[in-house]
């Protein structure tokens, strides 16, 4: 085996005691939450967040210009928005770029954080909801879980990681002032 094996390997001997129900579901919601707020402080210390707010509201403000000048179809105001529009597609590229500045540096090490705890849960279900969508939605079963006879359907490390770290990370962005797209 090579060094990077047998780190990889050490680290998941060591998570161990978390690689079962109901530990699991506890472990990746709190790495989820971790995750969120690492990205965060990096995100605040990288970018200017006001400067991303007042492009945010510009382009709100926009866009709300825009649909009531279609509503309307004022074509003095049309024309005053389609002349400023070049500006507004300026501060979104503005935005999207100094969003991407943080991704450089925290994404190497997410995809490694990533294929650990893949290595360490696998193909083995990390929480269970207490409902089985597979009822409504019969193609979730291969994609997101497995079905956990006398539990609910059990969720793959991914699926439940996205679905956590989704409604966790739109509130740890919103403690740290970081607007959301």
């Amino acid at each position: 085996m090579d060094v990077w094996s047998d780190i990889f390997g050490a680290i998941i001997n060591f998570l161990r005691p978390v690689s079962t129900m109901p530990w699991s579901a506890a472990f990746v919601l709190a790495v989820g939450v971790l995750l969120a707020v690492i990205s965060s402080v990096i995100t605040v210390k990288m970018v200017d967040v006001e400067k991303l707010k007042t492009g945010q509201e510009e382009l709100r403000a926009w866009q709300r210009k825009l649909s009531e000048a279609r509503k309307t179809m004022d074509p003095v105001l049309l024309q005053e928005l389609t002349n400023d529009q070049s500006r507004i597609m300026q501060i979104q590229l503005s935005m999207q770029s100094a969003r991407m500045k943080p991704c450089c540096v925290f994404y190497v090490p997410f995809l490694i954080i990533f294929a650990i705890l893949n290595g360490l849960y696998g193909a083995a279900p990390v929480a269970v909801l207490p409902f089985n969508p597979q009822n409504a939605i019969p193609f979730l079963e291969p994609w997101l879980g497995v079905y956990v006879s006398g539990a609910g359907f059990g969720l793959w490390f991914w699926s439940w990681y996205m679905l956590s770290a989704l409604g966790l990370g739109t509130m740890v962005r919103r403690v740290f002032g970081i607007p959301n797209v």
